[in-house]
């Protein structure tokens, strides 16, 4: 960890400067965060004549509709800044988690770094659930209560802003006892990253 460290920080200081022109925020142009063990620049495409295209290109979704911005009382929707803070201030010290609900195949072709891929069909199968439940750190007491006292930060997303599947898990996980105070909806979900022009990877 400590060589990673290193790497970043001589990387940061080779590179101040090449990321200005696109910026994240006024005072950020880029952040630094694990995927798969390796540290990768998150940042925006600098050329300001490039265009999405592919599939997150398009504004139609048959039968799909646009998510409300709130979709839970109880619930954080956040944005990609504050998404940002949460893969530095949690996920890069281990205490929060982005998860990927869309499917393998997408996820494999590419993600938002340091993003796990939780497909979310998984919620309707309850040994699985089980399992991803206690990675997070919940466990399930004698009694089957859902003691969540060590469980972890978690952010959700999906397609986009016209797709129901972070809505759905998360919903499904509340029902199950997890504390809505640990669980973020980034409901631009891959589309608006995509928008945006940030750093996506593969992971094949």
């Amino acid at each position: 960890m400590r060589i990673i460290a290193l790497i970043v920080l001589l990387a940061v200081a080779a590179t101040a400067g090449k990321y200005d022109k696109v910026k994240i925020t006024p005072d950020m142009a880029y952040i630094y965060v694990y995927h798969k063990g390796k540290a990768v620049k998150v940042h925006r495409i600098q050329d300001t004549k490039h265009k999405l295209t592919g599939e997150y290109a398009k504004i139609y979704r048959p039968g799909k509709s646009i998510q409300p911005i709130k979709m839970h009382k109880d619930i954080q929707t956040i944005g990609e800044v504050e998404l940002l803070q949460f893969m530095v201030d949690k996920g890069n010290k281990k205490k929060g988690l982005v998860v990927d609900l869309r499917s393998k195949k997408a996820y494999k072709k590419e993600s938002i770094p340091s993003a796990v891929n939780i497909p979310a069909e998984t919620k309707d199968n309850k040994t699985k659930v089980e399992k991803i439940l206690k990675i997070l750190g919940a466990k399930r007491a004698a009694d089957g209560s859902l003691d969540t006292s060590r469980a972890m930060e978690v952010a959700f997303y999906c397609n986009g802003l016209w797709c129901n599947k972070s809505s759905e898990f998360i919903k499904t996980f509340l029902e199950l006892g997890y504390p809505a105070d640990k669980m973020l909806y980034y409901r631009g979900g891959f589309q608006m990253w995509k928008i945006l022009g940030f750093t996506t990877v593969a992971n094949h």
